[in-house]
């Protein structure tokens, strides 16, 4: 005849296996194996949210110190995206954690609305510095030809636009009717006398 216990946890009446309990130095666990389980998944989550309050305090302790000396103790914006995203576990990890939050969040709420709207203004401002362009190792050829031609004509126009911009007269001396002795004169064309007399 098979042996049943109780779970002191649920109440349920279980059949002594290590089907439905962990076995223990006396034999078996007072807890069946389902509530055990959910009683460690719970101590678990709640060690990692102790682990991450300890992180956060850490981190504006250090923050808030750094920030009292000022200077260079204070980190740069690069600097301190890197240290968030390596949190994350990255830019894969980060992605993932947002469409976490996204999902969890109630469809057509006010929070994935904001979501969108943040990830519309980070995609605009990543184009517009650059970050959306392929990197110059993963273009083929006729993308980089495409580029090298894009960049010297960009650098064509800014040594353009600042020759004309240095040989601007910004004092106005020539038209304003001033002695003119800085002002290159222009060549006049010389008489006739000066380069023999064709006449006689």
């Amino acid at each position: 005849m098979a042996d049943y216990k109780s779970c002191v946890q649920c109440g349920h009446s279980y059949e002594l296996i290590p089907t439905h309990w962990h076995k223990s130095k006396d034999g078996f666990h007072a807890r069946c194996r389902t509530c055990r389980n959910k009683q460690e998944k719970t101590s678990r989550k709640k060690k990692r949210n102790r682990k991450l309050e300890e992180i956060e305090r850490g981190a504006v302790d250090l923050f808030v110190a750094s920030a009292r000396i000022g200077g260079a103790n204070i980190p740069h914006s690069s600097e301190l995206l890197e240290v968030l995203m390596s949190y994350f576990g990255g830019a894969a990890g980060f992605g993932s954690v947002w469409m976490k939050q996204y999902y969890d969040s109630p469809a057509g709420g006010a929070f994935r609305t904001k979501m969108l709207e943040t990830m519309v203004r980070l995609t605009s401002t990543n184009t517009a510095m650059g970050g959306a362009k392929k990197p110059l190792e993963l273009m083929d050829e006729k993308e980089l030809e495409g580029e090298l031609r894009r960049q010297l004509l960009e650098a064509a126009m800014s040594m353009s636009a600042k020759r004309t911009i240095e040989h601007e007269d910004p004092k106005g001396i020539a038209s304003a009717g001033g002695s003119g002795a800085d002002t290159p004169q222009t060549p006049e064309v010389l008489p006739p006398v000066l380069h023999g007399d064709q006449t006689g």
